[in-house]
């Protein structure tokens, strides 16, 4: 576990690197292009413009989650399109490789390729505004320059971002991987324990049970001293019997299953994500197959609340009242739009369905919530 989440901790250093990098690039360039055009009446113009790049880029990387994401990835190229007429100068071009690897980020690599061909188009038409067919020469080397600089950021961040999910899904694979060998591990002792629970009730018990009839008989055939001994060995055999009933029965009690430490070792090393675990008010769970909905369920609801929601926050509650067990698992998020159920929710809800229980949902302005409710044929 303390592998994954150092790889974790590697990815984020890696991103907050990439981040700072993409802040200077941004304040060096656009500080740059405003330069180049003071004392001319478009100097302001390229002050503001400048500033609002900065400024939305940092917004987009360490602030804005999902649609906010989106919008300020595009008013950036709304930016630096409209730097490319207000600065006649080539090496504001720069401005798009930061620009690109955000689309990585968002879009994916392929997406990415269009809009590297529409910066390119955007850029041309600019030049072609200020120079028009003069110096093509310089301008097909500097757009062919930038343009393999481009591409070999495109390629970098694809990479990198390639190498990121896999390293996230193998934390996620490790961390489901203790989760269930501590489940089974559970498993195997609570078997063993009713194993030995019902050997000491079925032959201790009956072979007792069998030896204190015997000396009850023995006593009233006998008078005296061996009378007095007899009584001794019967009231002893009692209370050994009575003994190893309170064994067999607290073997029993101990058989349930600690699903809140399965489910700890499941959430446990996900970086800059809290995750709160509240079993106080949960009993005790005695079936195995009962345990292992609830882990699967979960595991299925925080993978869908990482991948799908903007949340940095969840909450994973387990109650019981007398009919029934209640898993809630929240997050402080919010989706676009109905939930439309995919290959995750209907798995749940199969899941669910075959152990005779409920899977619901819900959302509103506070977040997203999962209600998984399963059958509690016995109290502990």
């Amino acid at each position: 576990m303390s592998s994954a989440i150092k790889k974790s901790s590697n990815l984020i250093d890696s991103q907050r690197a990439l981040n700072l990098s993409g802040i200077l690039v941004n304040a060096m360039v656009g500080g740059l292009g405003a330069y180049s055009v003071s004392g001319t009446p478009l100097f302001t113009a390229a002050v503001v413009l400048a500033v609002a790049q900065l400024a939305l880029f940092v917004h987009c990387t360490q602030f804005a989650t999902g649609s906010d994401s989106r919008l300020s990835f595009w008013l950036q190229a709304l930016c630096i399109g409209t730097l490319f007429f207000v600065v006649p100068s080539d090496f504001i071009y720069i401005l798009t490789v930061v620009w690109l690897v955000q689309s990585v980020e968002l879009y994916g690599a392929k997406r990415t390729v269009w809009h590297f061909v529409g910066t390119a188009i955007v850029f041309t038409v600019a030049q072609l505004v200020y120079f028009g067919m003069t110096n093509m020469l310089d301008y097909f080397i500097s757009i062919g320059l930038y343009s393999l600089l481009n591409m070999f950021a495109i390629s970098v961040v694809q990479k990198f971002v390639g190498e990121r999910e896999q390293k996230e899904h193998m934390a996620e694979l490790n961390r489901d991987l203790m989760a269930t060998r501590d489940l089974l591990s559970q498993s195997s002792a609570q078997s063993e324990r009713l194993r030995i629970s019902r050997d000491l009730h079925d032959i201790l018990g009956h072979h007792m049970t069998a030896l204190i009839l015997n000396l009850e008989v023995a006593k009233h055939q006998v008078e005296g001293e061996p009378k007095e001994k007899v009584e001794q060995s019967l009231a002893l055999a009692k209370l050994l019997l009575s003994d190893l009933r309170s064994t067999v029965g607290e073997l029993r009690d101990e058989g349930s299953i600690n699903l809140e430490e399965s489910i700890n070792a499941l959430v446990s090393g996900i970086p800059d994500f809290a995750i709160d675990v509240d079993f106080s008010t949960a009993a005790k769970i005695d079936d195995v197959e009962l345990a292992e909905t609830f882990l699967r369920c979960t595991q299925e609801a925080v993978t869908n609340v990482l991948r799908h929601s903007n949340a940095n926050h969840c909450r994973i509650e387990m109650n019981r009242d007398d009919s029934c067990y209640t898993l809630s698992v929240s997050d402080n998020g919010n989706v676009a739009g109905d939930i439309q159920p995919g290959n995750g929710l209907k798995g749940m809800q199969e899941r669910v369905n075959a152990m005779g229980g409920e899977l619901a949902w819900r959302q509103n302005e506070k977040g997203f919530q999962l209600i998984v409710s399963l059958g509690a044929p016995q109290l502990s």
